[in-house]
């Protein structure tokens, strides 16, 4: 296979935009609704290739894939026979629109007190928001957090202006700045090094910080993955990580819903891209379009292939590619 077959676009279970208020991406992929876009996590949750033999999955993962996607890796009417690009849809409702309580942009509540995504029925994903009291001595951004109640509570432990983004719901994680600005579209972050990045639907915006796919450049506990779910992204994030109960732990071919739910170093694509999965998406690895090429030793069938169209790539990141088949 030739290394300059970047033609088709690979799918990833992912519902996640970046935000740049310059320049949007013109298409994005097809994902599994169901599958948090959190993800960044939840943007991953856990899952195995191997059937009635694969791992358990956690409460997080069972409630991401509840509307669609099954322990097994199934999924009622996703495709895995093609994948195609497709222009980009309507603009996502912004969880700060009419009728909120508050804008998680703008941080808009009374004194002592800060504006938080919940889920209105207890579960896990959010899809509102509200005001609650800011916790005395809170905890900074990029700091460990405590969730109350639940990730789906609203209520933590973090400084306004961020969330303890616990997608793995067992109570601790790291406080993660929202995006600001007057709206979904003009969102930024502060930090030149960070990423305004969309999570769910409705959307929460969040910064996580820019990183190279081969090199891994994140903090412990999180891994680089792209920051929108098609091939040839404008870029990469460092993203937290939800546990894969693979043996591997979401290594290729295992089984993965979400584009963190893979070990750091792989992403999360289509089976028809991955040899030898058993599921609807599963983890492969990232590879440099410098070097020998790694793939074959995984699979004889696969190939170092493009991340971006030949001539596309931003600077520094034209050796991107991915170890996978094009169908």
């Amino acid at each position: 296979m030739s290394r300059d077959s970047t033609s088709q676009r690979w799918s990833s279970p992912l519902t996640v935009r970046s935000v740049d208020p310059r320049t949007k991406p013109a298409s994005a992929l097809r994902g599994l609704a169901a599958t948090l876009a959190a993800s960044f996590v939840a943007i991953s949750a856990p899952l195995g290739c191997s059937g009635d033999d694969g791992p358990e999955t956690s409460d997080a993962t069972n409630e991401a894939t509840s509307e669609g996607a099954s322990s097994e890796g199934t999924t009622d009417g996703a495709s895995s026979t093609g994948v195609e690009p497709t222009t980009a849809g309507p603009v996502k409702e912004d969880m700060s629109g009419v009728g909120a309580m508050c804008s998680l942009l703008q941080q808009d509540c009374q004194d002592g007190e800060k504006c938080v995504p919940f889920n209105e029925n207890g579960g896990i994903f959010p899809d509102g928001v509200k005001c609650v009291p800011e916790t005395p001595n809170a905890d900074e951004i990029g700091a460990e957090c405590l969730t109350m109640g639940g990730f789906g509570s609203g209520e933590d432990t973090c400084i306004a202006g961020s969330l303890c983004l616990d997608l793995d719901d067992d109570g601790f994680a790291t406080c993660v700045e929202f995006c600001q600005g007057p709206s979904a579209e003009e969102a930024f972050c502060l930090d030149p090094d960070y990423t305004c990045v969309e999570l769910f639907e409705p959307i929460v915006p969040v910064c996580f910080r820019k990183c190279n796919p081969l090199v891994q450049d994140c903090p412990s506990g999180e891994g680089c993955f792209m920051d929108a779910p098609m091939l040839g992204a404008e870029g990469f994030v460092c993203m937290p990580l939800v546990k894969n109960l693979s043996p591997g732990g979401g290594v290729f071919p295992e089984g993965c819903i979400a584009m963190s739910n893979c070990a750091p170093g792989n992403s999360c694509v289509f089976a028809e891209n991955v040899p030898s999965c058993q599921g609807v998406y599963c983890c492969t690895p990232w590879c440099d379009l410098d070097l020998p090429d790694p793939c074959p030793e995984y699979e004889e069938t696969m190939s170092c292939i493009p991340w971006y169209p030949q001539g596309e790539a931003p600077p520094n990141f034209e050796n991107v590619g991915i170890c996978g088949i094009l169908p």
